[in-house]
């Protein structure tokens, strides 16, 4: 049954990805390794580079999504001013899940 899941070209798009992932960083820790003082606003800029990745898996959502989508997303803001992240959006997915079971 396991061999009826494996598919090797997934795990070559796995692996290729992971490797790409990491040359990308190992390029960046490189290059910005070079500059001694980093200038305040690739700082800044490097800084911000996780809020908008969290905004482009966060708006679809938005747009897309039904009241429940909407609500949740609002439970994971309020839950991010309060507990870690990563329990925000456990906290937040947990919700969504329970509310499509029982509303």
């Amino acid at each position: 049954m396991l061999s009826e899941l494996f598919d090797p070209l997934l795990l070559q798009l796995i692996i290729v990805g992971a490797l790409v992932t990491l040359i990308n960083r190992l390029a960046g820790h490189y290059i910005l390794a070079r500059f001694e003082p980093i200038n305040y606003r690739v700082e800044a800029a490097l800084e911000a580079v996780p809020v908008a990745v969290m905004t482009t898996l966060v708006m679809p959502a938005v747009v897309t999504g039904g009241w429940l989508e909407r609500l949740c997303l609002v439970i994971a803001m309020v839950l991010c001013l309060r507990v870690p992240f990563a329990a925000a959006v456990f906290g937040a997915v947990g919700a969504l899940v329970i509310y499509r079971n029982f509303v």
